[in-house]
């Protein structure tokens, strides 16, 4: 899978979004937004994907239609040409201080 590099660029400074980008038939997330999404839906699979841009792998969480579905009903949502933006309650992005602990945790289990 080619990481967007829209993606990568959202995900730089991402603190409080959910970004899902249609890749290959399926929605994705990558970086804080697959952080936070983990956090909603934790049976949702993680993986690491590596970036054309840089080598460094980056999380990314494919996103099922009907968790899709249910992200639409429950929260704040903004349809572009390039990309979904989901607004996640604070309870979530609160959490992006975490994100390298949760990244670490990726890589043991």
């Amino acid at each position: 899978m080619e990481i967007p590099e829209l993606a990568i660029d959202k995900e730089c400074e991402n603190l409080y979004h959910i970004y899902l980008f249609y890749i290959e038939e399926k929605w994705w997330c990558f970086g804080h937004s697959a952080h936070y999404l983990s956090m909603i839906y934790p049976k949702l699979e993680t993986v690491e994907a590596k970036s054309k841009v840089s080598a460094e792998s980056i999380p990314c969480v494919c996103v099922p239609d009907s968790y899709l579905l249910n992200l639409f009903d429950c929260y704040d949502t903004l349809v572009s040409d390039t990309c979904i933006q989901v607004s996640p309650p604070p309870a979530v992005y609160c959490y992006w201080k975490e994100y390298d602990m949760w990244r670490e945790q990726l890589t043991v289990d």
